[in-house]
């Protein structure tokens, strides 16, 4: 570990995965470490969003002992093909079909993920002439071809892309992980019960904020095709606050994985913790069907996001953008 320094740069460090050993009470009861996301690091204090989840932790740095950064957890391409697999059947596409190891779906045009090709493997094709395929299959459908592209399962898509016009990437988006039991440890008790119902009512229906607008009347048929969802809920007198979509899957490997979306609090009911109390009854819900890892999508841009989730223990797993040809 690097010992603390007067001419140490914060900044080198703030946003990175660190262990910090520091000392208990001016080290009268020894030292302690904590591994995780430096928040900040200012006024003489350094603040911590653990692996683990739970609280932030706050260490004066004049009871540091020893800080390091360290890499953020391994993730193989198997691993991003494993979690995308399940996270296909998570939100389900209206119709589907498969060219090689490239899942096309199609919903109406309803969600991206729902309305774009999944390269989880080879085509069983030159790429380029998959592309085409892939191109008249939704304009036949008329529909803008599009790609999800996981990274960096996309690389040798990519190139082709750029060699037939289709725009830039956009929308890229972050992929977060967390074992399920840390994210249920987030129920706040003094909140209102979560309740999660097979399908979506009225009041979750208008909670619910389509980028697109105006919800199309076939948007139920996509949010409740998964084999097994639940719509999460939390009302306080009467008054829908807060809303999330659940969805139990299995991955290739076996893995049981929880697919969290559509969080959403009511900007009324904000700063009270109903996001994290939300996700966490989401998680014991799942945890009771045998889930083990959770799953969400945050968008790179949106840090808040990705503080809250990242104070209930998820880290970064992947990312993934789309390509859409206009």
């Amino acid at each position: 570990m690097r010992q603390p320094s007067a001419k140490l740069d914060p900044s080198a460090l703030v946003g990175r995965r660190v262990v910090v050993r520091y000392r208990l009470h001016d080290g009268d009861f020894g030292a302690t470490d904590v591994l995780g996301m430096l928040e900040s690091w200012s006024g003489g204090l350094l603040r911590v969003v653990p692996d683990r989840g739970g609280d932030r932790v706050d260490v004066a740095e004049s009871d540091v002992v020893a800080i390091k950064a360290i890499p953020a957890r391994t993730v193989t391409r198997r691993d991003i093909r494993d979690l995308e697999a399940a996270a296909v059947h998570g939100w389900r596409a209206l119709e589907t079909a498969w060219l090689g190891g490239w899942l096309l779906r199609a919903s109406g045009g309803f969600t991206g993920r729902a309305n774009s090709c999944m390269p989880l493997d080879d085509p069983g094709l030159p790429v380029t002439d998959a592309v085409a395929q892939v191109e008249r299959w939704y304009r036949e459908r008329e529909l803008v071809p599009a790609f999800q592209v996981p990274e960096p399962l996309g690389v040798t898509l990519s190139p082709v892309l750029d060699a037939r016009g289709w725009p830039p990437l956009e929308d890229r988006t972050l992929v977060m992980t967390a074992p399920v039991d840390d994210a249920r440890a987030a129920a706040r008790a003094e909140l209102p019960p979560v309740r999660v119902d097979d399908r979506p009512d009225d009041a979750w229906l208008a909670g619910y904020h389509y980028r697109g607008g105006e919800l199309p009347a076939h948007a139920i048929d996509v949010l409740v095709n998964a084999s097994t969802v639940g719509f999460a809920s939390v009302d306080d007198d009467g008054v829908r606050v807060a809303i999330a979509r659940g969805a139990v899957t299995d991955a290739p490997s076996g893995r049981r994985w929880l697919g969290i979306a559509a969080v959403e609090v009511a900007p009324s009911a904000r700063r009270r913790g109903l996001g994290s109390h939300i996700v966490s009854g989401l998680a014991a819900w799942a945890a009771g069907l045998g889930a083990q890892e959770a799953y969400l999508q945050v968008t790179e841009p949106n840090t808040a996001a990705q503080m809250t989730y990242r104070r209930l223990g998820f880290v970064e797993h992947h990312a993934y953008h789309y390509r859409r040809l206009r």
